[in-house]
């Protein structure tokens, strides 16, 4: 008994961990709507996330928490996505720090 109750815990840490997996693909998606496949922007009034730092993408997302940077609206401008308006200061406002520091490890590694 003692064993499947190990391999019960085992197997809720693991689909708890593919769910955050999937739910930070999402948001990672989510940037990649408007900053392009892999961070690479095909537009010039949206930059490019490739290859910039860790810490200068994390500077940057928490400089639109604090509206310490000006947030354009826009909108989404790639794959199937209605294209509802939105800023960059709403975005960063609505994420945690973990999906910060990951979107940040992300698009410096592209």
């Amino acid at each position: 008994m003692r064993i499947s109750g190990y391999i019960l815990a085992a197997l809720l840490i693991g689909l708890t961990a593919n769910a955050a997996a999937r739910e930070l693909q999402g948001v990672i998606s989510e940037c990649e709507a408007c900053h392009g496949p892999g961070g690479v922007s095909s537009d010039e009034d949206v930059p490019s996330l490739a290859g910039m730092g860790s810490q200068e993408l994390l500077d940057s997302l928490e400089q639109f928490y604090f509206y310490e940077r000006h947030c354009s609206t826009t909108t989404y401008r790639h794959g199937d996505r209605p294209k509802t308006p939105m800023n960059m200061c709403n975005v960063a406002n609505t994420l945690s720090a973990e999906e910060k520091s990951t979107i940040a490890g992300y698009f410096a590694d592209q």
